[in-house]
This record gives structure tokens, C-alpha cells and sequence, in this order.
């Protein structure tokens, strides 16, 4: 009876390092820094590192949806990342479609594509359903290049750098920080709940032994194709911010494989599979890579790329699981209370 008690309790009590499907102390304290460096007065170069780091983190924890959770490793996300960010910008700029209302648009068609990539895609493996989503990329990156009535072509798209809350265009970069905050915190709230929920519980199934997923009465297919789909709309969210920010789509970039790479490298650094995963590992990562470009970019060209390959070559020798992985070694050396 005791013990039952003291699990009971142990339950309720709010963890203090990540755990699945449960917020911990840890993820409180991050958010409540995060917050701070919001509002607090900091340079501006180094709010243009922070807003980054919110943005990306965000994109990995899309990514892992379909990566961690799903089996699906991708490297054409900056597809659904590029068809946000075109859909909510040709909607401003030629209909005069508030943002706000075009983030969502560019959400579902991005969705859309996801699904039916899945679909098609799905039944693939390893290597080849990886270059099946290379290829699907690169076809939208070339439709982009040659629409050039509707996507500007090569040249791209601008929006009018015109402050208003409707067109969300903001003077002040802390309120970029605040709105990129904000993606985070929504697209982790998602996953949070998506791990802790039966359908997240299916899709761990699917990922690790999908005969016995489907022996047990689970949907392979469909569990996978809306794990797609999520995990695009969440990418699509995210390429409309991006517009927003820096207020102009060059397709070489939006729709690259250095981008998706970057969505996949982000979750493998700081744990797949996990929630806390991405963030860990955007909020390393891209301030690095930020701030090594800044100092070294134009003093030693190149140099910031082999020390950046040197510091990624370190975490995945010394962190196989990632910096989610170290924190649950650490734990689990932790005396039990």
C-alpha cells in the first residue's frame, strides 16, 4: 500500500530533468530564460542569434515528428518549408491576404504535400525513401525557379518592409523574438501532448518494429502519412516566419538541401525520438554557427566551417543519443528521492 503511495506521489510531483509526455523543471527553467533574453536589451546582432535559435528549434521539433517519432527520415523538408513561406507571401503581396491568414493557408497545402509524399513514399526504406525526399525537394525547387508569373523565379519575392500588425512586419526585433518564442513553445506543446497520446504511442510502434505494429492492428500507412502531414504544416509555420523576418524568398536557399540537412542535423545532435532533443540541439548549434560565421566569416575564410565540423564531430562521438541522451545518463545516476 505504501508503495503505491509513494508512486502515486512520484508521479504527481513534477520531474526535474525531461521525461515523456511530462513537463519537468528543466523545460521550465529554459522557458523562463528564454523569456528573459526576450525582454531583456541585448545587441541586436545577438537577438538576430536568439530569434534564430527559437526559429530552428522550432523546425527540428517539426522535423522530428516525422523523423524521431515516425521513422521518416527526411531531407526534402525545405520543400514544405519553401511552400509556407511562398503561400503566405504571394497571398500578402498579390491579394492582400493579411499573414496571419496566410501562415495557416500555407500550413494545409504544405500539409497537402506531406501527405501525399508519404503516401507515395512511405512503403520505401532507409536510402531510398531518403532520396525519395531529395528528389521531391528538388522538383519543387525547380518548379520555384521556373514559375517565374508566380514565385518571381530566380530573382524571388520581397514584401514591402511596411511595419503593421497585419501584415506582420514589426519595427522592433523583440517583438520577432517574442513571435518566434511563441512558434516554439506551440510547435513543443504539440509534441509534448503528440508523445504522451495513443497515436504517439503507435507511431513509436511503426518506427521500431512495424510487422509487429501492424500485427498488433496499427495502420503503418496512415499512422506515417499524417505524421507527414503534421510535421510539413508545423515546417510550413515556420517558413512563413521566416518571410516575415527577413522579408525575401531566394528559392536557392528556402528550397535547398543545405536547409533540410540543417532540419535533420539540429534533432541527431540533440536527441532523436525525444522532445527536448531539437531544442537542446538548436539552441547549440545555431548560435554557433551564427557567431563563428560573424568573427571568423571574413578573417579566415572557412576556418568557422572546420571549427563548426570539429564541434559536431565531438557531440556525436562523445553523445551518440544526443544531449537528451547525456541528460538521461545523468539521471539515471541521480540517487532516487
Amino acid at each position: 500500500m505504501s508503495s503505491i503511495v509513494t508512486t502515486t506521489v512520484s508521479e504527481r510531483r513534477i520531474p526535474v530533468l525531461p521525461e515523456r509526455g511530462r513537463i519537468s523543471w528543466f523545460e521550465l527553467a529554459l522557458l523562463a530564460i528564454s523569456l528573459a533574453l526576450v525582454v531583456s536589451g541585448i545587441a541586436p546582432s545577438l537577438r538576430d542569434v536568439i530569434l534564430l535559435s527559437f526559429l530552428f528549434a522550432g523546425l527540428a521539433l517539426a522535423w522530428n515528428i516525422a523523423g524521431g517519432y515516425a521513422g521518416l527520415i527526411s531531407f526534402g523538408h525545405s520543400a514544405f518549408f519553401g511552400v509556407g513561406a511562398y503561400t503566405s507571401t504571394i497571398l500578402l503581396t498579390r491579394y492582400g491576404i493579411s499573414p496571419w491568414i496566410g501562415i495557416w493557408a500555407g500550413a494545409v497545402i504544405a500539409a497537402l504535400f506531406g501527405a501525399v509524399l508519404a503516401l507515395i513514399c512511405a512503403r520505401l526504406r532507409g536510402p531510398f525513401f531518403i532520396l525519395s525526399t531529395l528528389a521531391f525537394a528538388e522538383v519543387v525547387r525547380i518548379i520555384a525557379l521556373n514559375w517565374a508569373s508566380l514565385t518571381g523565379g530566380p530573382e524571388g519575392l520581397s514584401i514591402p518592409p511596411m511595419s503593421s500588425l497585419s501584415g506582420m512586419v514589426f519595427a522592433s526585433k523583440e517583438t520577432y523574438a517574442a513571435l518566434m518564442l511563441g512558434y516554439l513553445v506551440f510547435v513543443y506543446a504539440i509534441t509534448k501532448g503528440l508523445e504522451a497520446s495513443r497515436y504517439g504511442y503507435y507511431l513509436f510502434a511503426i518506427r521500431d518494429n512495424e510487422d509487429a505494429a501492424s500485427a498488433a492492428g496499427v495502420n503503418p500507412l496512415l499512422g506515417r502519412g499524417l505524421a507527414m502531414a503534421l510535421s510539413a504544416a508545423l515546417t510550413g509555420i515556420g517558413g512563413s516566419l521566416f518571410a516575415q523576418y527577413f522579408l525575401y524568398l531566394d528559392p536557392t536557399y528556402v528550397i535547398s538541401p543545405e536547409l533540410s540537412f540543417q532540419f535533420a542535423l539540429l534533432p541527431a545532435v540533440g536527441g532523436l525520438g525525444t522532445a527536448i532533443g531539437p531544442v537542446l540541439g538548436s539552441f547549440l548549434i545555431t548560435p554557433l554557427s551564427e557567431l563563428l560565421r560573424s568573427y571568423l566569416g571574413n578573417a579566415a575564410a572557412g576556418l568557422h566551417l572546420v571549427i563548426y565540423s570539429f564541434g559536431l564531430i565531438i557531440v556525436m562521438l562523445y553523445f551518440p543519443a544526443g544531449l537528451a541522451g547525456a541528460l538521461n545518463k545523468f539521471k539515471r545516476r541521480r540517487p532516487t528521492p
